[in-house]
C-alpha cells in the first residue's frame, strides 16, 4: 500500500507548487473533456443524421475553426507574452478581444457569402442576410472563445479553461443535436458554434469578476502598437500552420467524396486527442518563459519528459483500440477509417516533436525561424497530401507526419544555432512595462 500511494502525494505537490505542471494538467483535462464529449457528440451526430450531412457539416465547422485562428491576429499569443508582466492588463484585453470580433465578424460574413459559390454543397447557406448575419456572430464567437483562453493560459488561472470549455461548453455541445436534427447539416454546425458562444461569455464574465480586468469593447491604440510586431510575426506562422487544416479536408471532400470526408474527420478529431498533450504542455511552457521565472533549458528539458510521459501511453492505446472505437461510430467509419487512424496516432510523436520545438521558438522569439519552420511544415504536408489524396485516408494520414517532422527539424536546427539563449527583448509593452520587466529581473539577480 505504501509504495502505490507514493506517487500520488508526489503529483499533487507538484500541482499545487509547479506552475508548469498546473497549468498543463488543467490544460490537459479541458482537452480530455473536450475530446469526451466531442467524441459523445459525434457519435450522436453519426447516429442522427446521414454520413453526406455528417461529412458537409464537418467540413463547415473545420472551416469555421480555421476562420478563428485566422480572425485572432497573433493576439492570442501577445496575450501570453506580455499579460504576465504588463500593468494594463485591461489595455491588453479589451484590445485583443475588440479586434478579434471585427476581424472574426467580417471574415465570418465574407466565407458564408463565397462558400456556396466555391463548394456547391454547401448551398444550405443560402446568402440570406439572416443566415449570414448569424454565420458571422457566430464564428466570431468561436474566435472570441479561443482568445479568452490565452487569458487563463497567461495568468496561470488554466483552472477556469476546464470548467468553461471542459464542463460548461460539453454539457451545452451534447445536447443540442437532438434539439437541431431536422435541420439537417446546419443543425450540427449550430449544435458546436452555440456552445462555443455560450463559453466565450461566460469566459468574458469570468475575466470581469474572477480575474478582476474590467474588459470593454475598446481599442487602446498605443496598446495595438506597441504589440503590433510581436503579435503580426505570429499571426504569420499561425497562419502557415493552419494552411493544412484549411486545404486538406476539401482535398479528401473533392478526391475521395464526403463519406471519405466524415471518416477522415472522426479519425483526425480522435487523434487530436493525443495530439492535445503537447500543445498543452507547450502552452504552459510558454506562458512559465513569459514570466521568466525559470531557467530555460531546464524548462524545456521538463516539458519534453512530461509530454513523452503522456503521449507514449496515449499512442499506444489509440492504436490499439483503432477499430473498436471507430465502430462506436459506425461500421462504414470502422472500415473506411481505421488504418487512417492508426497512422495518425503514430505521427502524434512527430507532431509533439514539432510543436515542442515550435513553442520553444516562440518563447526566445525567434520569429524568422518559427515562420520557416511552419512553412516547410505547410509545403511538405500539404504537397504530400495532394499527391496521395487519390489513393487513400492513409496517405493523407502519413502526410500529417513527414510534414511535422520535417518542421520539428528546421526548428531545432534554429534553437541549436543560438541554445537556448531568449531574442534580444522585443519592443512590446509601455516603457512603464519594460521598466517594470528590468527591475524585476535585478532584483532576482541580487536574489540570487
Amino acid at each position: 500500500m505504501t509504495a502505490l500511494a507514493g506517487p500520488v502525494p508526489s503529483f499533487a505537490a507538484r500541482l499545487k507548487s509547479d506552475p508548469l505542471v498546473r497549468n498543463s494538467f488543467f490544460l490537459m483535462a479541458t482537452t480530455a473533456l473536450g475530446a469526451g464529449s466531442g467524441f459523445v457528440f459525434w457519435i450522436v451526430v453519426a447516429r442522427l443524421y446521414p454520413p453526406a450531412e455528417v461529412g458537409w457539416a464537418s467540413s463547415l465547422l473545420s472551416a469555421v475553426t480555421l476562420l478563428s485562428y485566422f480572425s485572432g491576429l497573433g493576439l492570442s499569443s501577445s496575450l501570453v507574452r506580455y499579460l504576465p508582466t504588463t500593468l494594463s492588463r485591461s489595455a491588453h484585453v479589451s484590445t485583443a478581444l475588440t479586434s478579434v470580433a471585427v476581424t472574426g465578424t467580417v471574415l465570418g460574413a465574407g466565407f458564408a457569402l463565397v462558400a456556396p459559390l466555391v463548394s456547391p454543397g454547401l448551398s444550405f447557406l443560402s446568402g440570406s442576410f439572416p443566415e449570414v448575419a448569424l454565420f458571422a456572430l457566430l464564428a466570431m464567437a468561436v474566435s472570441q472563445n479561443l482568445l479568452t483562453d490565452s487569458v487563463f493560459v497567461a495568468l496561470r488561472a488554466a483552472k477556469y479553461n476546464m470548467l468553461l470549455n471542459g464542463v460548461l461548453m460539453s454539457v451545452v455541445k451534447i445536447g443540442l443535436p437532438i434539439v437541431f436534427v431536422g435541420a439537417g447539416a446546419i443543425g450540427i454546425f449550430l449544435s458546436s458554434t452555440v456552445a462555443s458562444a455560450v463559453a466565450a461569455i461566460a469566459s468574458v464574465v469570468v475575466i470581469r469578476q474572477r480575474l478582476r480586468i474590467p474588459v470593454r469593447p475598446r481599442l487602446y491604440p498605443a496598446t495595438l502598437r506597441s504589440t503590433l510586431s510581436y503579435s503580426l510575426g505570429n499571426y504569420a506562422s499561425s497562419c502557415l500552420n493552419l494552411v493544412p487544416l484549411l486545404v486538406i479536408p476539401l482535398l479528401v471532400l473533392r478526391s475521395l467524396g464526403p463519406e471519405a470526408s466524415a471518416a477522415y474527420f472522426v479519425a483526425f478529431q480522435i487523434a487530436n486527442f493525443v495530439n492535445a498533450v503537447p500543445f498543452a504542455v507547450g502552452e504552459a511552457l510558454f506562458a512559465e518563459g513569459s514570466h521568466e521565472q525559470e531557467d530555460l533549458k531546464h524548462l524545456a528539458k521538463r516539458s519534453a519528459l512530461l509530454i513523452l510521459s503522456i503521449v507514449v501511453p496515449a499512442v499506444s492505446i489509440t492504436a490499439a483500440l483503432a477499430k473498436p472505437v471507430l465502430t462506436l461510430f459506425g461500421a462504414s467509419y470502422a472500415a473506411d477509417a481505421r488504418n487512417c487512424l492508426v497512422v495518425l496516432a503514430v505521427s502524434a510523436f512527430a507532431v509533439a516533436f514539432n510543436t515542442w520545438s515550435g513553442f520553444l521558438l516562440k518563447v526566445t522569439r525567434q520569429l524568422p525561424a518559427m515562420n520557416l519552420s511552419n512553412l516547410v511544415y505547410a509545403v511538405v504536408t500539404v504537397g504530400l497530401a495532394a499527391l496521395g489524396a487519390r489513393h487513400s485516408l492513409v496517405w493523407i494520414a502519413a502526410a500529417w507526419g513527414v510534414g511535422n517532422l520535417a518542421s520539428g527539424l528546421v526548428a531545432v536546427a534554429a534553437l541549436a544555432l543560438r541554445g537556448f539563449r531568449l531574442a534580444p527583448s522585443d519592443k512590446g509593452g509601455s516603457d512603464e512595462d519594460r521598466a517594470h520587466r528590468q527591475r524585476r529581473l535585478r532584483g532576482r539577480r541580487r536574489g540570487a
